[in-house]
This record gives C-alpha cells, structure tokens and sequence, in this order.
C-alpha cells in the first residue's frame, strides 16, 4: 500500500497539488460552495514517526469523499476541503494540531496549519485561495507555530465594534422594539 505523503518530486507535487485543486475549484464553482485550503506544515524537520501520526491525523480529519490530501513539499502538506464553510475548515485545522499534541509527548513534531476559505468563481483562479492559505500557514509559524491559523473567507471583514461620538449615544439611548407585522413592507 502506498501512503498519500509518499516522496514525490517537486514537479510532481505541484502537478498533483495544481489539478486537485483546480477540479475542486470547477465543482466549488458550479454549485456555488465553499472550498477549503488547510496548508499543513512541521514546525521542525519531520521524522518518520511525526509523518505517521500527522498521516493518521489528516487520514481522520479529511475524511470524507471528495477531500484530498496531498504532500506538497518535504515538510508540508495540503488538504482541499469541497463543500467546507469557515468555521468546519478552521476546525479541521484545529483538529489536526490538537492531534499532533496528543500523540505527540515529546513536543518534536508540532506543526502549523494555515486555512482559507473561498466560494469559487469565474473571476479569481484557484491560486488565490492557495496564496491566502500559505500567507495564514506563515501567520501560524510567525507566532510561534504549534497553531492554526485563518479560516474567515475570503472577502469578509471581521466586524467591528461601533466607534465615536455617535456610537456612544446610540448605546446610551433605549432600544426600541418593532413590531414585525407593523413594520412598513417595502418588498
């Protein structure tokens, strides 16, 4: 049996990586849902045994059938999630370092985990959304690895709390309650 996280050439990968990810995007595309990119990176030289236990990790959190599961280079590895809004890509993401930690007693094989989230179109190529995975993956390792980073998708802003003068009024004065069936219909 040959293990998905085999030893491939760089070409190779980038080949593999490049039609997955171009097919989920097509299928993303058509039925108008998210695709998720979970970019998987030791924070140190694997070893066989991390490579094992981030196997079993990702072989249980990418488990459904249309998610792939590819090595992209030494040391990191990608999962395209179809059909994965934010929050279940960034969980996914979480799972895996959670399960690095547990099988993991000597802290020698933690990793970083960068996710992305976007719905597919005509407009932007796929290597957008592999771009914004690997810009979360080098968040991940820029706070020190061990984590799971991003998981918004893309286009939207985290909302902010209101600010100024007029927000500070707003809060002071009391909330008024509408009644749907009262309301004006505009529609």
């Amino acid at each position: 049996m040959t293990s998905f996280f085999a030893s491939v050439s760089a070409l190779d990968a980038r080949e593999r990586v490049t039609a997955a990810l171009q097919s989920a995007w097509n299928r993303g595309s058509a039925e108008s849902s998210p695709l998720a990119v979970v970019l998987v990176s030791f924070d140190t030289t694997p070893t066989a045994t991390g490579l094992e236990i981030l196997e079993r990790a990702m072989k249980v959190h990418c488990a459904r059938t249309n998610d792939v599961v590819l090595r992209r280079s030494s040391d990191e590895f990608i999962a395209i999630l179809p059909a994965t809004p934010p929050p279940g890509a960034k969980r996914v993401g979480e799972q895996i370092v959670d399960a690095m930690r547990a099988a993991d007693d000597d802290h020698a094989h933690r990793v970083s985990v960068g996710v992305a989230v976007a719905v597919p179109d005509d407009h932007r190529p796929p290597q957008d959304l592999l771009r914004r995975a690997q810009s979360t993956l080098e968040a991940a390792r820029g706070q020190g690895g061990d984590t799971c980073v991003g998981g918004a998708a893309a286009g939207t802003i985290p909302p902010r709390a209101p600010h100024g003068p007029l927000a500070q009024l707003r809060a002071l004065l009391p909330k008024r309650n509408i009644d749907p069936d009262l309301k004006r219909r505009t529609d």
